[in-house]
């Protein structure tokens, strides 16, 4: 399989809508009535069903992460269609794609755990697994950029387990998120299970619960223990008895939030159910990554005064917006452009992030890389953009408001550069273009992921809708340079 193969999902338009936008409003939907814990969740254990019927137990734990901070996903999920004894499965493929686009997998970590005869790699296997794939829409629309390791397990002796926890503890920091995807028990006659005659929502939620305990407090022994006495058709014990042996000591986990598929058609003679847990462990810290002096450059000379006022600006335009359903002019908003600093009257290219304040979640991004109309225009402009105008997101709207942090990135102008060579990491953002297809990354994008250039060009391309490897042909490139303030 060439180096540059992607999987594409084989579950869209079936378990979740094939079409981008009714699948981000699908996801939004979950994720909207979820509370953020005190404490952001790094490990969680999630159902794999069809977003109809687990995908709002699903959101309480996406929405439990602390997306500001991860920059790789280890995924454990069991195998449904293929017999695997012992045996961990990842993809040889380095990407996988989704209606939302395509997530760079983390081959290097792949590369190292292939070295462990525990490891095989078979795209057939991943190719047509649900328990990863129905993963993959939460993580894209839950996270910025990010690398992921899809991990298929099949039935595990207890050294098996004990040898896969081993060989993935080492990867676990504190920029990663370990997904552990489980149904748990499956009720009626084709899933061979039915022990309750009588009470049998109530008897298999007392079940589920009593599992679900024994997994939040790590007692591995006791999980063991009710699948042998109760024989409780749970299809992701196996991820979930490894990501038991790798979280650390005196983690304890949180139950936030349990459903089944009957709970509105009230028919609990077949019925699957879901639990949601999350865990916030004290992984070590992730490797140093220094960002570059040039990194913290300021171009444009734009003083605290003005970062205070065009952060003011953008924040007062939004709520014009929200109150008015107009768009505000700088008379609306009481700007006086004859007062305004040289500074902010210069032409300058700036993008206007929104992001969640809860869990840092990305929630609009919109900007503008040529120098075509004073800096304090340009956020005034961008500002509705990236509230309102951001295809990635429904409009933002008032109840939203009030718990989201802006973030502006001011440009200086953008240059041709002869090759990808000359970019610089830490110091330059950046644009490709190929083939009619262009994408742009701000400066800081690359050292907040700690990559480094070929990564970094990597991502770019397949943010423009091209093959990973894109770059290293026939593409053309132009850098600029920002100052960056947020509230």
């Amino acid at each position: 399989m060439s180096a540059s193969q992607t999987l594409a999902s084989t579950i869209a338009g079936s378990w979740y809508p094939g079409d981008p936008a009714r699948l981000k409003a699908m996801i939004d939907s979950f994720l909207a009535p979820c509370p953020m814990p005190e404490k952001p969740c790094n490990a969680i254990v999630v159902p794999h069903a069809g977003y109809p019927y687990s995908g709002p137990t699903a959101g309480y734990a996406y929405a439990a992460v602390d997306s500001r901070k991860i920059r790789r996903v280890i995924l454990l999920a069991p195998s449904h269609r293929y017999g695997i004894r012992d045996l961990a499965v990842l993809p040889m493929a380095d990407a996988v794609s989704t209606p939302l686009g395509t997530i760079a997998l983390d081959t290097a970590m792949r590369d190292a755990l292939l070295g462990n005869a525990l490891f095989r790699a078979d795209d057939g296997v991943h190719r047509l697994e649900h328990s990863t794939q129905i993963q993959y829409p939460f993580l894209q629309h839950c996270l910025d950029d990010f690398k992921l390791l899809p991990v298929i397990v099949g039935s595990l002796s207890g050294p098996a387990a004990d040898a896969l926890a081993a060989a993935l503890k080492p990867f676990l920091a504190d920029d990663v998120l370990l997904v552990v995807s489980s149904d748990f028990i499956h009720y009626g006659r084709d899933f061979d299970y039915e022990p309750f005659p009588q009470d049998t929502e109530a008897k298999s939620r007392a079940l589920n619960l009593d599992a679900a305990d024994a997994i939040c407090r790590r007692d591995t022994a006791r999980f063991e223990r009710i699948l042998d006495e109760s024989g409780a058709t749970i299809c992701g014990r196996e991820p979930i008895r490894a990501a038991l042996r790798m979280l650390p000591d005196g983690c304890i986990g949180t139950m936030l939030h349990y459903a089944t598929s009957s709970d509105e058609s009230r028919d609990f003679s077949r019925f699957v159910c879901y639990c949601s847990i999350g865990f916030h462990a004290e992984f070590p810290p992730a490797p140093e990554r220094t960002e570059p002096a040039a990194a913290k450059s300021q171009p444009g000379g734009i003083s605290d005064a003005d970062r205070k006022f065009l952060l003011d600006l953008a924040r007062r335009a939004i709520q014009y917006a929200l109150n008015t359903r107009m768009v505000a002019t700088a008379d609306a908003l009481g700007v006086n452009p004859a007062a305004l600093s040289p500074a902010i009257c210069k032409n300058m290219g700036a993008f206007v992030t929104l992001s969640l304040k809860q869990n840092h979640r990305l929630r609009g991004c919109i900007g503008e890389i040529e120098p075509y109309r004073p800096l304090w225009k340009a956020v005034l402009g961008r500002a509705i953009d990236a509230a309102f105008r951001d295809p990635r997101f429904l409009p933002l709207t008032a109840a939203e408001f009030a718990n989201v942090e802006i973030e502006i990135s001011a440009l200086t102008p953008a240059v041709p550069v002869g090759s990808w060579h000359d970019i610089v990491i830490g110091r330059h953002g950046m644009t490709l273009t190929k083939n009619g297809r262009s994408a742009v990354f701000l400066p800081q994008v690359a050292p907040e992921q700690g990559w480094g250039i070929e990564e970094t060009l990597t991502h770019l391309s397949m943010k423009a809708g091209l093959p990973p490897d894109a770059w290293r042909e026939g593409a053309s490139f132009t850098v600029f340079e920002a100052v960056v303030f947020h509230e």
